[in-house]
């Protein structure tokens, strides 16, 4: 499964992201493309190479036509880790006003999510987008007592989002990515000026959307990161926390504004496949998380199954069982590292209608296992392989491999899966 692993050493905002995806190797042609499809012109998309503390990262910049002296401080703000805030949206002024000669208009967030919405983007793109722009209206709604749909942007604090929620959202559709993990994130420290006065870091959008995420305050007073961050995090990660075991393909810095003088002021981005120690130490404690439910309506156990898989879980599954007074029921039973057990746990009284749930550790014994990808006549499949002592017990194709190639090229699911046990049983006899 394709990861992305944010690396938030110092914090994240808009451009780090997309600054970090275009390092990775995303098109800066086609990201214009794709933000073409939306009805928002003046502005330019700036790609630069710098340094910060020696490493090479990509500088990331929207410049708005006619706007370069406020768009400035703006972009410092939104996007610079340690300037001036001023909160781009502005519940002062509903109507447009001038500044400088320039007209400067106001758009709710429910026309820019119906923008998203009406746009020529791709199914996948505009539900991340809908997603992280949601997220931000909601908690900047919150924090000003209004609501998320009323949440205004002025014109230039709205390209930015739009490129900011947008971009990113293209990028993690170019790649592929199906899942997102998140390391403790370094939110700085202070206090940060506003149009509404002196407020400390994390801003108050900021530290909302933050909810559930490792946190922490070191090396900067100052904030690292902006809501437009916070939110891309609190849409897409499935699991915040340090890696238990990852394989990084590729390796992506963004840069922010601001330089620091003793560390790199970037976010990283590891794109690659997850690796869990767990699965290969051999043995190993876990904690099983489990719940008596009889009376939610079964549809829901699939995107159960899904949220905590998706979340953390190493298994998932029902067994079902007779109830008191002979009701038929379902034994929900998941799989947990002991590090994930509490947030886990908290997920299943969220999704489903159990009012109590049991925890048990146990111990198991697991196959040392590692991926070996081979070539087919339709392309590229990952392979399974499971040893003990170094003998292979079991030989497996990747199911999502080769559910996607036989949906891409129309063929049997399971010619694909033969095409790959024979490439991976051939390539050991060579």
């Amino acid at each position: 499964m394709k990861t992305l692993y944010f690396d938030c050493f110092s914090g994240i905002s808009g451009d780090m992201t997309i600054g970090a995806l275009l390092d990775l190797g995303l098109d800066l042609d086609y990201l214009r493309t794709e933000l073409k499809k939306l009805p928002v012109e003046g502005y330019q998309l700036k790609m630069s190479r710098v340094t910060r503390s020696n490493i090479s990262a990509v500088k990331f910049d929207v410049a708005v036509e006619g706007e370069e002296t406020q768009h400035h401080q703006h972009h410092e703000h939104h996007h610079g880790h340690g300037h001036d805030h001023d909160h781009h949206h502005d519940h002062q002024h509903p109507e447009p006003t001038s500044h400088k000669g320039a007209r400067h208009f106001h758009r709710k967030a429910s026309q820019i999510l119906g923008m998203i919405r009406d746009s020529n983007l791709n199914a996948n793109t505009k539900r991340i987008a809908t997603e992280v722009f949601t997220k931000l209206a909601i908690s900047e709604g919150k924090v000003h007592h209004i609501a998320p749909e009323d949440v205004e942007f002025h014109e230039v604090g709205a390209i930015d989002s739009i490129v900011d929620t947008v971009g990113t959202a293209v990028g993690f559709d170019a790649f592929g990515i199906e899942r997102f993990l998140c390391s403790a994130i370094n939110v700085g420290s202070g206090f940060i000026h506003c149009q509404h006065g002196v407020f400390p870091v994390p801003a108050p959008a900021t530290a909302d959307l933050l909810r559930h995420a490792t946190i922490y305050q070191k090396h900067a007073q100052t904030e690292l990161v902006t809501p437009t961050g916070a939110a891309i995090l609190a849409a897409v990660v499935n699991r915040f926390g340090g890696l238990s075991g990852f394989a990084a393909d590729r390796i992506g810095y963004g840069a922010g504004t601001k330089q620091f003088a003793d560390f790199p002021n970037c976010l990283r981005l590891m794109m690659g496949d997850e690796r869990p120690l767990a699965a290969t130490e051999g043995r190993g404690d876990v904690v099983v998380i489990e719940a008596n439910i009889d009376d939610m309506n079964p549809q829901n156990f699939g995107y159960v199954t899904e949220k905590l898989l998706g979340a953390g879980a190493l298994d998932v599954f029902t067994i079902p069982v007779q109830m008191k007074k002979g009701r038929p029921g379902q034994l929900l039973q998941v799989l947990a590292p002991s590090d994930s057990v509490e947030a886990l746990s908290r997920m299943v009284f969220q999704e489903t209608t159990t009012i109590g749930v049991r925890r048990y550790p146990v111990q198991r014994t697991t196959l040392d296992r590692e991926f070996v990808e081979v070539e087919t006549e339709y392309g590229p499949v990952k392979v399974k392989v499971s040893r003990m002592d170094g003998e292979v017990m079991n030989v497996s194709p990747e199911y999502e491999d080769c559910a996607r190639i036989a949906r891409e090229k129309d063929v049997p699911l399971k010619k694909v899966q033969s095409l790959a046990l024979n490439a991976y049983f051939s390539l050991k006899k060579g």
